[in-house]
């Protein structure tokens, strides 16, 4: 359905101005715009809900078309009203799918990884079942953009329809309560932030920081113990970028004075390695953590049944963070390699990992150490959203023929990982869960077991 002029679609590399037309959306795609049809064209708009009706102004490419809502004439049932004041009022980029249910926004995950694996993948799989955890305050990261304007600095988030614009938040529901408080007490204190080459991003990380949240983690905890444990976090504030810091340490030192949730500062100058400014300064501060402590216990707790399934007496954990899987495998007597490229997070591994015979940590990318770390019985792969490098597949491609009898595969984006599986010929998938870390936003992280063909 559509309104306005009509006439010939654009040539390559053309756009049309502005038009109006009433759009049925159809599904939401994998950034979380939803999808309807102009004439036959794709119409990408964010912010709608399969079976929404909607007015839209658009814009027309060669290929497909992008608009932006003006009413919803018909709203689907499973649109619901956003909690967060932001999401309507600021456009808030950080969540892409509030307005959907919970159940609405887990079919919605479920369809996205279903539809990359059979159409990027050429892999025929159901739907796969989608787990989710706590769906608010789960977040244990708040990073804001920073920029200075004249002898001000502010900090925000970026707005989607206008990435780059920023707002200061009041609100985040998504987020941990503590961060927020953490991050208004900071604003009101008064922010600096370190000289940064024209247009280089500088961010104020804040984030959730304690030994006990290596505790937290583990899925099988007790209320009491939960409770300890609540009560010690804290939060750590880590300043993104720029190439000096003059008053880093005294604005730091009388930051953490005037806000005592704070405890710790670092800095971690672009292209440099972090330094601690004021309080806390063990190294595990800057390390990589999933932002939802919740889910990623319960997802690390999937991949080690898939894992243990095997009874593998070797396992090489690649991109293994701060080792908790590795660690749950040693203590299983499972003799295990665990690689990762961050130097932090390798340092809290090797830490809890110290006198272990049959456990290896190694600091380095994956694809230059796996060679040297295969054979073994089971390979887990988590990589971050690009996916792994073409030598990871290419060394795992015959892998089965040297004794490999499983590989893990953790993802956090539906395309790389069905690109990833094109490079697997060999291995078909034997399971396939999905988990919601990050409920409200478009991601999804999946769970691939996969086996050799002949298995």
């Amino acid at each position: 359905m559509r309104s306005g002029t009509r006439g010939r679609r654009p040539r390559r590399g053309e756009s049309r101005p502005e038009q109006t037309a009433t759009v049925r959306i159809e599904s939401i795609a994998a950034g979380g715009d939803g999808v309807g049809r102009i004439d036959g064209l794709a119409c990408f708009v964010p912010r709608t809900a399969p079976g929404d009706l909607v007015q839209v102004a658009f814009t027309s490419q060669a290929r497909f078309a992008r608009g932006r809502v003006l009413q919803v004439l018909e709203p689907s049932p499973d649109r619901v009203a956003a909690r967060c004041r932001h999401f309507e009022r600021d456009q808030c980029g950080g969540c892409q799918l509030q307005h959907l249910s919970d159940e609405a926004q887990r079919a919605v995950r479920s369809q996205v990884v279903q539809d990359a694996l059979q159409r990027v993948g050429h892999r025929t799989v159901e739907r796969p079942t989608v787990t989710q955890a706590s769906a608010w305050g789960y977040r244990g990261r708040l990073t804001l953009t920073a920029q200075r304007h004249g002898g001000r600095v502010t900090a925000g988030l970026h707005r989607g329809d206008r990435p780059g614009t920023l707002f200061a938040p009041d609100e985040c529901p998504i987020a941990d309560a503590r961060l927020v408080t953490a991050w208004q007490a900071v604003r009101a204190h008064g922010m600096e932030i370190p000289t940064a080459v024209a247009d280089a991003p500088l961010r104020l990380s804040f984030r959730l920081v304690d030994a006990a949240m290596d505790a937290a983690m583990d899925a099988a905890m007790d209320a009491a113990m939960d409770a300890a444990i609540d009560d010690a976090i804290t939060v750590g504030l880590v300043v993104q970028g720029g190439y000096a810091f003059s008053r880093g340490e005294t604005w730091a030192e009388s930051l953490l004075a005037a806000v005592p949730a704070l405890s710790a500062v670092w800095w971690v100058p672009e292209g440099g390695d972090g330094r601690c400014l004021a309080g806390r300064a063990d190294r595990s501060v800057l390390s990589f953590t999933q932002v939802n402590a919740g889910a990623a216990a319960l997802l690390r707790a999937h991949v080690l049944e898939l894992v243990r399934a095997q009874q593998p007496a070797s396992v090489v954990d690649a991109y293994a963070g701060r080792g908790e899987l590795s660690i749950a495998l040693a203590a299983d007597g499972v003799r295990v390699a665990a690689v990762e490229l961050d130097a932090a997070a390798t340092t809290v591994a090797s830490a809890a990992l110290e006198g272990v015979p049959h456990a290896r940590v190694l600091t380095g990318l994956v694809e230059a150490m796996l060679p040297s770390v295969l054979p073994a019985d089971v390979v887990v792969l988590n990589p971050p959203r690009r996916g792994v490098d073409a030598l990871v597949t290419t060394a795992l491609a015959d892998a089965a023929d040297q004794g490999v009898r499983a590989i893990v595969y953790v993802s956090c984006d539906p395309a790389t990982l069905a690109r990833d599986l094109t490079r697997l010929p060999r291995w078909r998938i034997a399971a396939l869960h999905c988990f919601d870390l990050f409920p409200q936003t478009a991601h999804v992280e999946t769970v691939c077991l996969l086996l050799p063909e002949r298995a």
